[in-house]
Protein backbone atom coordinates (compact mmCIF):
# COMPACT_ATOMS: atom_id res chain seq x y z
CA UNK A 1 0.00 0.00 0.00
CA UNK A 2 1.16 3.57 -0.64
CA UNK A 3 2.71 5.24 2.35
CA UNK A 4 1.51 8.49 3.90
CA UNK A 5 4.40 10.23 2.15
CA UNK A 6 3.24 8.89 -1.21
CA UNK A 7 -0.39 9.84 -0.59
CA UNK A 8 0.74 13.34 0.35
CA UNK A 9 2.87 13.59 -2.77
CA UNK A 10 0.04 12.38 -4.99
CA UNK A 11 -2.02 15.40 -3.94
CA UNK A 12 0.80 17.87 -3.34
CA UNK A 13 2.57 17.56 -6.69
CA UNK A 14 -0.52 18.21 -8.87
CA UNK A 15 -1.47 21.16 -6.65
CA UNK A 16 2.00 22.66 -6.97
CA UNK A 17 2.02 22.02 -10.71
CA UNK A 18 -1.35 23.65 -11.39
CA UNK A 19 -0.46 26.54 -9.14
CA UNK A 20 2.72 27.10 -11.11
CA UNK A 21 0.83 26.62 -14.40
CA UNK A 22 -1.66 29.32 -13.43
CA UNK A 23 1.17 31.74 -12.62
CA UNK A 24 3.22 30.88 -15.72
CA UNK A 25 0.32 31.13 -18.15
CA UNK A 26 -0.80 34.45 -16.68
CA UNK A 27 2.74 35.69 -17.23
CA UNK A 28 2.65 34.49 -20.81
CA UNK A 29 -0.66 36.27 -21.42
CA UNK A 30 0.64 39.52 -19.97
CA UNK A 31 3.78 39.31 -22.10
CA UNK A 32 1.84 38.37 -25.22
CA UNK A 33 -0.54 41.28 -24.70
CA UNK A 34 2.24 43.84 -24.44
CA UNK A 35 2.57 46.35 -27.30
CA UNK A 36 6.06 45.09 -28.11
CA UNK A 37 4.86 41.51 -28.48
CA UNK A 38 1.90 42.52 -30.61
CA UNK A 39 4.08 44.63 -32.85
CA UNK A 40 6.69 41.91 -33.34
CA UNK A 41 4.34 39.46 -35.06
CA UNK A 42 0.67 39.52 -36.00
CA UNK A 43 -1.17 36.35 -37.00
CA UNK A 44 -4.34 36.13 -39.05
CA UNK A 45 -6.64 34.20 -36.69
CA UNK A 46 -8.48 32.52 -39.54
CA UNK A 47 -9.99 29.05 -39.58
CA UNK A 48 -7.17 27.77 -41.80
CA UNK A 49 -4.62 29.03 -39.26
CA UNK A 50 -6.11 26.61 -36.74
CA UNK A 51 -6.96 23.70 -39.05
CA UNK A 52 -3.53 23.62 -40.72
CA UNK A 53 -1.87 23.22 -37.36
CA UNK A 54 0.01 26.51 -37.47
CA UNK A 55 -1.69 27.68 -34.29
CA UNK A 56 -0.59 24.53 -32.46
CA UNK A 57 2.99 24.95 -33.65
CA UNK A 58 3.04 28.59 -32.57
CA UNK A 59 1.64 27.71 -29.16
CA UNK A 60 4.21 24.96 -28.73
CA UNK A 61 6.99 27.37 -29.71
CA UNK A 62 5.64 29.96 -27.29
CA UNK A 63 5.76 27.51 -24.40
CA UNK A 64 9.24 26.27 -25.26
CA UNK A 65 10.78 29.68 -25.79
CA UNK A 66 8.89 31.97 -23.44
CA UNK A 67 7.72 29.92 -20.46
CA UNK A 68 9.35 31.49 -17.41
CA UNK A 69 11.42 29.32 -15.10
CA UNK A 70 11.10 26.37 -17.51
CA UNK A 71 14.51 24.82 -16.76
CA UNK A 72 14.11 25.30 -13.04
CA UNK A 73 10.60 23.85 -13.03
CA UNK A 74 11.75 20.72 -14.87
CA UNK A 75 14.49 20.14 -12.32
CA UNK A 76 12.42 20.97 -9.24
CA UNK A 77 9.38 18.95 -10.23
CA UNK A 78 11.64 16.09 -11.27
CA UNK A 79 13.38 16.20 -7.91
CA UNK A 80 10.07 16.21 -6.04
CA UNK A 81 8.69 13.31 -8.07
CA UNK A 82 11.85 11.29 -7.54
CA UNK A 83 12.25 12.10 -3.83
CA UNK A 84 8.60 11.61 -2.88
CA UNK A 85 7.40 8.96 -5.31
CA UNK A 86 10.63 7.28 -6.42
CA UNK A 87 9.61 7.78 -10.03
CA UNK A 88 10.65 9.52 -13.23
CA UNK A 89 9.01 10.55 -16.49
CA UNK A 90 7.69 8.14 -19.09
CA UNK A 91 10.57 6.18 -20.57
CA UNK A 92 12.44 5.31 -17.36
CA UNK A 93 11.92 2.73 -14.64
CA UNK A 94 13.40 3.84 -11.33
CA UNK A 95 14.91 0.94 -9.41
CA UNK A 96 16.66 0.50 -6.10
CA UNK A 97 19.64 2.57 -4.89
CA UNK A 98 19.81 4.93 -7.86
CA UNK A 99 19.53 2.26 -10.56
CA UNK A 100 17.61 3.45 -13.65
CA UNK A 101 16.34 1.29 -16.50
CA UNK A 102 14.98 2.18 -19.93
CA UNK A 103 11.32 1.24 -20.38
CA UNK A 104 12.30 -0.39 -23.70
CA UNK A 105 13.54 -3.39 -21.72
CA UNK A 106 10.17 -4.17 -20.18
CA UNK A 107 8.40 -5.81 -23.06
CA UNK A 108 7.69 -9.28 -24.37
CA UNK A 109 9.61 -10.25 -27.49
CA UNK A 110 7.51 -12.60 -29.61
CA UNK A 111 8.94 -15.79 -31.08
CA UNK A 112 8.03 -14.63 -34.59
CA UNK A 113 10.11 -11.48 -34.15
CA UNK A 114 13.06 -13.56 -32.97
CA UNK A 115 12.74 -16.00 -35.89
CA UNK A 116 12.48 -13.15 -38.38
CA UNK A 117 15.62 -11.54 -36.96
CA UNK A 118 17.51 -14.85 -36.91
CA UNK A 119 16.56 -15.50 -40.54
CA UNK A 120 17.79 -12.05 -41.53
CA UNK A 121 21.08 -12.61 -39.69
CA UNK A 122 21.48 -15.97 -41.46
CA UNK A 123 21.00 -14.25 -44.82
CA UNK A 124 23.63 -11.65 -43.90
CA UNK A 125 25.99 -14.43 -42.81
CA UNK A 126 25.69 -16.03 -46.26
CA UNK A 127 26.30 -12.67 -47.92
CA UNK A 128 29.48 -12.17 -45.90
CA UNK A 129 30.66 -15.72 -46.64
CA UNK A 130 30.52 -15.02 -50.37
CA UNK A 131 33.08 -12.30 -49.66
CA UNK A 132 35.25 -14.68 -47.64
CA UNK A 133 34.28 -13.09 -44.30
CA UNK A 134 33.27 -14.91 -41.10
CA UNK A 135 30.49 -13.50 -38.91
CA UNK A 136 30.33 -13.70 -35.13
CA UNK A 137 27.24 -12.27 -33.50
CA UNK A 138 27.35 -10.89 -29.97
CA UNK A 139 23.82 -10.58 -28.57
CA UNK A 140 23.89 -8.21 -25.60
CA UNK A 141 21.73 -8.92 -22.55
CA UNK A 142 19.45 -6.27 -21.11
CA UNK A 143 20.46 -4.28 -18.05
CA UNK A 144 17.11 -5.20 -16.46
CA UNK A 145 18.07 -8.86 -16.88
CA UNK A 146 21.55 -8.71 -15.36
CA UNK A 147 20.41 -6.42 -12.54
CA UNK A 148 16.92 -7.83 -11.99
CA UNK A 149 17.42 -7.51 -8.23
CA UNK A 150 17.46 -3.71 -8.64
CA UNK A 151 14.23 -3.64 -10.66
CA UNK A 152 10.97 -2.84 -8.81
CA UNK A 153 9.13 -6.08 -8.12
CA UNK A 154 5.92 -4.95 -9.84
CA UNK A 155 7.64 -4.77 -13.26
CA UNK A 156 10.28 -7.47 -12.81
CA UNK A 157 10.08 -10.31 -15.35
CA UNK A 158 12.19 -12.82 -17.23
CA UNK A 159 11.20 -11.46 -20.66
CA UNK A 160 14.63 -10.11 -21.61
CA UNK A 161 16.49 -13.16 -20.27
CA UNK A 162 14.13 -15.37 -22.27
CA UNK A 163 14.64 -13.26 -25.39
CA UNK A 164 18.42 -13.59 -25.05
CA UNK A 165 18.25 -17.39 -24.69
CA UNK A 166 15.75 -17.95 -27.50
CA UNK A 167 17.57 -15.59 -29.88
CA UNK A 168 20.96 -17.18 -29.18
CA UNK A 169 19.52 -20.67 -29.74
CA UNK A 170 17.83 -19.60 -32.98
CA UNK A 171 21.11 -18.18 -34.28
CA UNK A 172 23.09 -21.30 -33.40
CA UNK A 173 20.48 -23.48 -35.11
CA UNK A 174 21.19 -21.54 -38.28
CA UNK A 175 24.92 -22.13 -38.04
CA UNK A 176 25.84 -18.66 -36.79
CA UNK A 177 28.74 -18.22 -34.37
CA UNK A 178 27.35 -16.68 -31.17
CA UNK A 179 29.34 -15.11 -28.34
CA UNK A 180 27.71 -15.74 -24.96
CA UNK A 181 28.15 -12.23 -23.58
CA UNK A 182 25.47 -12.76 -20.91
CA UNK A 183 27.37 -15.55 -19.19
CA UNK A 184 30.62 -13.57 -19.40
CA UNK A 185 29.04 -10.44 -17.93
CA UNK A 186 27.37 -12.39 -15.12
CA UNK A 187 30.77 -13.90 -14.29
CA UNK A 188 32.32 -10.43 -14.20
CA UNK A 189 29.47 -8.84 -12.23
CA UNK A 190 30.75 -9.69 -8.70
CA UNK A 191 34.00 -7.85 -9.45
CA UNK A 192 32.46 -4.58 -10.64
CA UNK A 193 29.33 -3.12 -12.18
CA UNK A 194 28.91 -4.28 -15.78
CA UNK A 195 26.27 -1.63 -16.54
CA UNK A 196 26.23 2.03 -15.56
CA UNK A 197 23.64 2.74 -12.87
CA UNK A 198 22.06 5.79 -14.51
CA UNK A 199 22.70 4.97 -18.18
CA UNK A 200 21.35 2.50 -20.73
CA UNK A 201 24.88 1.37 -21.63
CA UNK A 202 27.37 -1.05 -20.21
CA UNK A 203 30.38 -0.04 -18.19
CA UNK A 204 33.94 -0.67 -19.44
CA UNK A 205 33.93 -3.77 -17.21
CA UNK A 206 30.93 -5.10 -19.08
CA UNK A 207 32.48 -4.22 -22.44
CA UNK A 208 35.66 -6.05 -21.48
CA UNK A 209 33.75 -9.18 -20.47
CA UNK A 210 31.88 -9.15 -23.78
CA UNK A 211 35.13 -8.78 -25.73
CA UNK A 212 36.54 -11.83 -23.97
CA UNK A 213 33.38 -13.79 -24.82
CA UNK A 214 33.84 -12.92 -28.49
CA UNK A 215 37.42 -14.17 -28.38
CA UNK A 216 36.21 -17.45 -26.86
CA UNK A 217 33.55 -17.80 -29.57
CA UNK A 218 36.07 -17.33 -32.37
CA UNK A 219 38.37 -19.88 -30.78
CA UNK A 220 35.48 -22.34 -30.36
CA UNK A 221 34.56 -21.95 -34.03
CA UNK A 222 38.12 -22.50 -35.23
CA UNK A 223 38.75 -18.94 -36.37
CA UNK A 224 42.35 -17.87 -35.90
CA UNK A 225 43.79 -14.44 -36.51
CA UNK A 226 47.44 -13.45 -36.90
CA UNK A 227 48.66 -12.17 -33.53
CA UNK A 228 49.67 -8.52 -33.52
CA UNK A 229 51.64 -6.56 -30.96
CA UNK A 230 49.61 -3.96 -29.11
CA UNK A 231 50.17 -1.05 -26.81
CA UNK A 232 47.55 -0.41 -24.13
CA UNK A 233 46.98 2.03 -21.30
CA UNK A 234 44.32 3.30 -18.92
CA UNK A 235 43.56 6.98 -19.29
CA UNK A 236 41.99 9.59 -17.04
CA UNK A 237 38.35 8.70 -16.31
CA UNK A 238 35.63 10.91 -17.76
CA UNK A 239 32.62 12.11 -15.79
CA UNK A 240 29.24 12.13 -17.49
CA UNK A 241 25.57 12.23 -16.66
CA UNK A 242 23.82 8.96 -17.47
CA UNK A 243 21.39 9.26 -20.35
CA UNK A 244 18.51 8.11 -18.12
CA UNK A 245 19.03 10.90 -15.59
CA UNK A 246 17.27 13.37 -17.88
CA UNK A 247 14.11 11.23 -17.57
CA UNK A 248 14.20 11.81 -13.81
CA UNK A 249 15.43 15.39 -13.36
CA UNK A 250 17.89 17.87 -14.87
CA UNK A 251 21.65 17.57 -14.18
CA UNK A 252 21.66 20.98 -12.46
CA UNK A 253 19.26 19.73 -9.81
CA UNK A 254 20.18 16.03 -9.69
CA UNK A 255 22.82 16.36 -6.91
CA UNK A 256 20.23 17.73 -4.47
CA UNK A 257 18.43 14.36 -4.51
CA UNK A 258 21.61 12.31 -4.23
CA UNK A 259 22.23 11.67 -7.94
CA UNK A 260 25.69 12.13 -9.39
CA UNK A 261 27.67 11.79 -12.59
CA UNK A 262 29.11 8.44 -13.67
CA UNK A 263 32.88 8.11 -13.56
CA UNK A 264 33.98 6.08 -16.57
CA UNK A 265 37.58 4.82 -16.86
CA UNK A 266 38.96 4.98 -20.38
CA UNK A 267 41.06 2.20 -21.90
CA UNK A 268 42.95 2.64 -25.14
CA UNK A 269 44.77 0.13 -27.31
CA UNK A 270 46.65 0.45 -30.59
CA UNK A 271 48.47 -1.91 -32.91
CA UNK A 272 52.21 -1.41 -32.96
CA UNK A 273 52.81 -0.69 -36.64
CA UNK A 274 56.57 -1.24 -36.25
CA UNK A 275 56.05 -4.85 -35.13
CA UNK A 276 54.20 -7.73 -36.74
CA UNK A 277 51.16 -5.91 -38.12
CA UNK A 278 52.78 -4.10 -41.02
CA UNK A 279 54.67 -7.22 -42.15
CA UNK A 280 51.63 -9.48 -42.07
CA UNK A 281 49.36 -7.26 -44.10
CA UNK A 282 51.89 -5.58 -46.33
CA UNK A 283 51.09 -2.19 -47.77
CA UNK A 284 47.33 -2.64 -48.21
CA UNK A 285 44.63 -1.32 -45.91
CA UNK A 286 43.45 -4.70 -44.62
CA UNK A 287 42.30 -4.94 -41.01
CA UNK A 288 41.49 -8.42 -39.67
CA UNK A 289 38.37 -7.51 -37.67
CA UNK A 290 35.51 -5.14 -38.37
CA UNK A 291 33.11 -4.15 -35.58
CA UNK A 292 29.54 -3.11 -36.40
CA UNK A 293 26.71 -2.33 -34.02
CA UNK A 294 25.15 0.34 -31.84
CA UNK A 295 26.30 3.03 -29.43
CA UNK A 296 27.60 0.25 -27.17
CA UNK A 297 30.39 -0.02 -29.75
CA UNK A 298 30.37 3.42 -31.36
CA UNK A 299 30.72 5.47 -28.17
CA UNK A 300 34.41 5.45 -27.30
CA UNK A 301 33.67 6.08 -23.62
CA UNK A 302 32.91 2.36 -23.18
CA UNK A 303 36.25 1.31 -24.78
CA UNK A 304 34.65 -1.75 -26.38
CA UNK A 305 36.68 -1.67 -29.61
CA UNK A 306 39.83 -1.29 -27.52
CA UNK A 307 38.99 -4.28 -25.31
CA UNK A 308 38.12 -6.30 -28.42
CA UNK A 309 41.45 -5.38 -29.98
CA UNK A 310 43.23 -6.55 -26.84
CA UNK A 311 41.26 -9.80 -26.47
CA UNK A 312 41.77 -10.80 -30.10
CA UNK A 313 45.36 -9.51 -30.28
CA UNK A 314 44.35 -8.10 -33.65
CA UNK A 315 43.45 -4.72 -35.09
CA UNK A 316 39.78 -3.71 -35.20
CA UNK A 317 38.12 -1.12 -37.41
CA UNK A 318 34.96 0.25 -35.82
CA UNK A 319 32.05 1.12 -38.13
CA UNK A 320 29.31 1.03 -35.47
CA UNK A 321 26.83 3.91 -35.38
CA UNK A 322 24.88 5.62 -32.63
CA UNK A 323 21.11 6.07 -32.55
CA UNK A 324 20.21 3.54 -35.26
CA UNK A 325 19.92 0.21 -33.44
CA UNK A 326 21.91 -2.86 -34.54
CA UNK A 327 20.29 -3.58 -37.90
CA UNK A 328 20.68 -0.34 -39.84
CA UNK A 329 24.49 -0.05 -39.38
CA UNK A 330 24.86 -3.60 -40.76
CA UNK A 331 22.63 -2.83 -43.76
CA UNK A 332 24.66 0.33 -44.38
CA UNK A 333 27.86 -1.71 -44.20
CA UNK A 334 26.62 -4.24 -46.75
CA UNK A 335 25.47 -1.48 -49.09
CA UNK A 336 28.71 0.51 -48.84
CA UNK A 337 32.30 -0.03 -49.88
CA UNK A 338 33.98 -0.46 -46.46
CA UNK A 339 34.03 -4.26 -46.64
CA UNK A 340 35.81 -4.22 -50.00
CA UNK A 341 38.21 -1.49 -48.94
CA UNK A 342 39.12 -3.05 -45.58
CA UNK A 343 38.79 -6.76 -46.47
CA UNK A 344 38.30 -8.04 -42.91
CA UNK A 345 38.60 -11.72 -42.02
CA UNK A 346 35.90 -11.43 -39.35
CA UNK A 347 32.92 -9.15 -38.77
CA UNK A 348 31.81 -8.85 -35.14
CA UNK A 349 28.20 -7.75 -34.83
CA UNK A 350 27.11 -6.34 -31.46
CA UNK A 351 23.33 -6.73 -31.12
CA UNK A 352 21.38 -5.68 -27.96
CA UNK A 353 18.38 -7.99 -27.56
CA UNK A 354 16.14 -5.13 -26.43
CA UNK A 355 15.93 -4.05 -30.09
CA UNK A 356 14.27 -7.32 -31.15
CA UNK A 357 10.77 -6.69 -32.43
CA UNK A 358 11.25 -2.96 -33.05
CA UNK A 359 9.75 -1.75 -36.32
CA UNK A 360 12.87 0.13 -37.35
CA UNK A 361 15.30 -2.70 -36.65
CA UNK A 362 16.36 -2.96 -40.29
CA UNK A 363 15.60 0.49 -41.67
CA UNK A 364 15.64 4.10 -40.61
CA UNK A 365 12.46 5.59 -39.24
CA UNK A 366 11.80 7.73 -42.30
CA UNK A 367 12.26 4.75 -44.61
CA UNK A 368 9.86 2.69 -42.50
CA UNK A 369 7.18 5.36 -42.78
CA UNK A 370 7.64 5.63 -46.54
CA UNK A 371 7.36 1.87 -47.07
CA UNK A 372 4.69 0.78 -44.67
CA UNK A 373 3.09 3.90 -43.30
CA UNK A 374 3.95 2.81 -39.76
CA UNK A 375 6.78 3.69 -37.46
Amino acid sequence: MPSLRQYTAIFLLPSAFFGYALYANSTLLVNAASPAAQASERKDLSLSYVIDGEATRDLDSLYKNELPHRAASVGLFGNARYALLGAGRKGVIVGQDGWFFTAEEFKTVWTKDIDDAANRVASIKRDLETRGIRLVLAPLPAKSDLYAEEVPSFVRSSAMADAYSVFSAALEQRGIAVADTRAAMLTAKPFGEVFLKSDTHWSPAGARAAAEAIQSSLQKNGVTLPSQELTAQWQTPVSLWGDLTKFVTSPDYAPTVGLSEESVPIYRTAVNADASGADIFGDDASVPVMLVGTSYSANENWSFADFLRQSLRADVVNVAKEGLGPGVPMMDLLAGSALDETAPTVVVWEFPVRYLGTKTLWQREGDAKAEGGNV
